[in-house]
């Protein structure tokens, strides 16, 4: 939990994006009819070890992907560029998680669900922090 935690409190302090949904940012799975809102998984995770594994932390690096959920295309697009977090640099203490970066990857594809009224889209970051052992 502690990548979606990261970004999650990242996009909660992010005015851009706030401004457009509200505090309707979910980690896990979005409420049915919460449009418009954002809501982030952890993809995949890589855990990398010290090669003595005495240490007391291990660096992990975590695929954060985070989706986006609008009544509309350009409102999608809106949101989109707003949760991409804008310029920085982001590390530190955040959410209580020692933070080493937070990086932007890929960008999914246009998606929509007719039946829930929904355009979707996602971006994925890369988030690297130390989890204690």
């Amino acid at each position: 939990m502690h990548g979606v935690a990261v970004m999650n409190a990242l996009l909660m302090a992010h005015s851009p994006l706030t401004d457009l949904v509200g505090t309707e940012i979910w980690a896990g799975d979005v409420p049915v009819k919460s449009v418009p809102a954002v809501g982030i998984k952890e993809i995949s995770r890589v855990e990398q070890d010290t090669v003595a594994r005495s240490g007391p932390n291990t660096l992990v690096t975590a695929r954060i992907q985070v989706t986006v959920y609008a009544s509309s295309y350009p409102q999608q697009k809106a949101l989109l560029t707003a949760a991409k977090l804008g310029p920085g640099v982001h590390t530190g203490e955040i959410a209580g998680t020692t933070v080493r970066s937070v990086l932007r990857d890929s960008v999914g594809p246009d998606l929509s669900n007719p039946e829930a009224g929904t355009f979707e889209q996602s971006r994925d970051f890369k988030v690297t922090y130390l989890e204690p052992n």
